[in-house]
Order: C-alpha cells, then structure tokens, then sequence
C-alpha cells in the first residue's frame, strides 16, 4: 500500500486530457476547495460562538489549508520538474503575482479595520500596525496564505535542487518530514506560550499560523507527488477502496476528539483548533480523496468539453474570489443585517444567504477585474479581453493553489 517513487516518466494523459501536461484534476480540487474555504468563513461569521452543530462542521471543514498547500508544491512541481529553473526570474514572477496582491489586499483590508473597529491612529502608530498586518500576514483573516506562498517561493528552488539530488530517499524525506509536522502540532497545541511574547520565540510561538513550517509536511508531500506524478497517480487509482475508508475513518476520530474536547470543558471554537495533531489524518485523507475524485472527473472530460471550460474557468478566478469574499461577507452581515434581526440566531438560514451572497458577488467582482488592465494588480491574473472565450489552459500554471 506504499508509493512506489520513481524518476519521472512520461507525462500520463488519462488526467491531463489537454494534451500538453495541463492537470485538469487540479482545476477541480481548488474549485471544491474554495468552496470550503468561504463555508468555513461564512459559517464561522454567521453562528453562535458556542454552537457545538456549527463548529462541529467547521472541524471537518478546517482542510482546505492542508490543500491549498499541497496543491501549492505540487503544481509547482509538476511544472518545473523537467525543465530548468531560474530562480531570479521565478522569484520576480511569483512576487509580483502574489506579492502585489497580498499588499493590495492588506492595505485594503486594513482600511476597513480602520474605518469601523479602530479609532483614528496618529500618523505613526498607523504605519506601524499596517507594517505588523503585512509582515504577520494578519491584514485580515485569509491573507497568512498569501504570506506562507510568499515564504515557500522563496525557499522553492532550493526544495527543487534538493528534491533532484535525493530522488533515491523521497521516502524517508516523505517520513521525516511527516514525524516532523506531528512534532511541530504537538509543540503547538499542547506546549505552554513562551513567558515573553517580544522574545524572538514569543513572536514566532504567537503568529505559527502564518508560517511557512507550521505546514511544512503538505507542501512536502506535494513536491514529493508531483515529482513522481506517474506513481503518485497510478496509486491514487490503485488504493481508491484504502482512501474512502481513511477518510471515513478519520473523519471519525476528528468528530470524537471534538466530542472530547467539549468533554474536557473547552469551548466549540477552541475545541476545534485547526492546527492539532489529532487532525493530521484527517487532513491526509481529505486531500487524497479531493485528487481521487478530481481524477475521475478529469479522466471522463473529453477535451475541451463544456464542464472542463466551466471549471478551468472557474479555478481561473478563484484566487480574486479567496481575495475579495471576506469583503462581500462583510458588506452582506454589516449592510443587511436587517434581513436576519439577531442574526447569530437565524442559523442554517443566515449562513445560506450570506453564502450564497458572498460567492455570486465575489464571483461578480472577480469577472470585471480580470478583463481590466488591474487584473494582474487586485488578483494576479492577466487580463481576459472582452467577449473572449474561455479555453482549457494548454499548461499548468505555476499559480497560487487558493488560485
């Protein structure tokens, strides 16, 4: 039942019917993704803190960030494993990309903070948070992802080099690094704070969410895939019968931790803390059967058909949609509050409006954009000229995986 890693081989076609190594599995994943990512904000906003319904479904739902990780190495991977890699040129690119909309985005969102939560800062003071908000990626709630994609950039071309000199212990590497990440989760979840909070340790201990190591082992594991994507996929196709019966079982064992937890006296929020070990393997699973099941569609599509162009365009956008729906959240729960008078305790109601409000809206904003010349600038993308038709990409882009 183990990956058998071996040195990349032809690129196989049954998944990448684009005919040019374009992964339209992947398209399908992030597309699920997001859509669990804003259920995750959109239930979070819209419920009673201490709704043991709400934040039991937020325990199932807290995987989208081991994805977007793991689909972060893996098409950057899959993209550059055969062909060499400038590391100058791959830096400029990706900063540019990602960087400008990350400061973009904080700068506005840091604005809205501004606006309705803080009273006016001298001059001072205000650039001095707004340089915290942009170095912890704390700008608002969604932009640490921004923040890790920026730190594993950096370090991509070394893991890349390393990747390339040690394809014999891609396994050990695999181990070590999964030992690695329940070490790292233990340390979080159950070690006390360190007593200095400005201390160099106080400060990484208070922002490891938005640190590059804290999800170190999905970003490896990514790599690892698409690095042996042959194996990787004749596995997934392989073990289907292993996977759904991982993911029934850890799902399981995440429901009856969170059940001990409210056991133990902690709170639905607290008891449902996206960065503890028990989680782990949950998280693996769910990310095996998101690409089981992106494989199976993708290995149906004849190419160019009409669900194929709907969800190529649909990943297309889906970097401005993570970007901008917190926004349209917002604006939803702060300028129509009067459809739900006491909204905490409007439920499942409540959460489908703004759901539904945030993603047409979100979706709305996200197709002016990209045919403005701002589209590179608000969401990373380049321009789609008016009444052009939207095509399966002949490629993989080496974009964000919230993208």
């Amino acid at each position: 039942m183990s990956v058998q890693l071996l040195p990349a081989a032809p690129a196989a076609t049954t998944t990448a019917k684009a005919g040019k190594g374009h992964l339209n599995q992947v398209d399908l994943v992030r597309v699920l993704t997001f859509a669990s990512v804003i259920a995750v904000h959109v239930i979070t906003y819209t419920n009673d803190g201490a709704s043991v319904t709400a934040y039991g479904t937020l325990t199932l739902l807290h995987f989208t960030r081991s994805v977007f990780f793991f689909l972060t190495g893996f098409v950057l991977v899959y993209t550059y494993r055969r062909r060499p890699l400038a590391p100058g040129n791959f830096w400029r690119r990706r900063m540019s990309l990602v960087g400008i909309p990350y400061l973009v985005w904080t700068g506005f969102y840091f604005g809205i903070i501004q606006q309705v939560g803080m009273p006016a800062l001298p001059v001072g003071e205000f650039l001095d948070y707004l340089w915290g908000c942009i170095y912890k990626g704390i700008g608002w709630y969604h932009l640490y992802f921004l923040l890790v994609s920026l730190q594993f950039y950096i370090l991509f071309p070394f893991v890349l080099a390393a990747l390339k000199a040690t394809v014999r212990h891609h396994k050990k590497i695999l181990i070590g690094s999964a030992v690695l990440q329940l070490g790292i989760s233990l340390a979080e979840t159950y070690l006390p704070a360190p007593s200095d909070g400005d201390s160099l340790l106080g400060q990484l201990w208070g922002n490891q969410g938005t640190l590059v190591v804290s999800y170190q082992f999905f970003l490896i594991a990514g790599c690892i895939a698409a690095f042996h994507y042959e194996a990787f996929q004749a596995w997934i196709t392989a073990h289907s019968r292993l996977i759904w019966w991982g993911l029934g079982l850890s799902a399981a064992f995440a429901l009856t931790w969170y059940g001990v937890n409210l056991a133990y006296g902690h709170t639905p929020g607290d008891a449902t803390g996206v960065l503890q070990p028990e989680m782990l393997p949950w998280y693996a699973f769910v990310v095996l059967a998101l690409y089981l099941v992106g494989s199976r569609w993708a290995s149906r599509q004849a190419t160019g058909s009409r669900w194929q162009r709907i969800v190529a365009a649909a990943s297309q956008r889906s970097f401005g949609v993570f970007l901008v729906h917190p926004a349209m959240l917002w604006v939803f729960l702060n300028e129509f509050d009067m459809w739900f008078p006491n909204h905490l305790d409007q439920g499942l109601p409540l959460t489908l409006s703004a759901y539904v409000f945030a993603v047409v809206t979100s979706l709305i904003f996200v197709e002016i954009v990209i045919r403005t010349p701002l589209a590179k600038v608000l969401i990373g993308r380049a321009r789609i000229p008016f009444g052009k038709p939207v095509k399966a990409a002949a490629k993989p882009e080496p974009q964000p995986a919230a993208a």
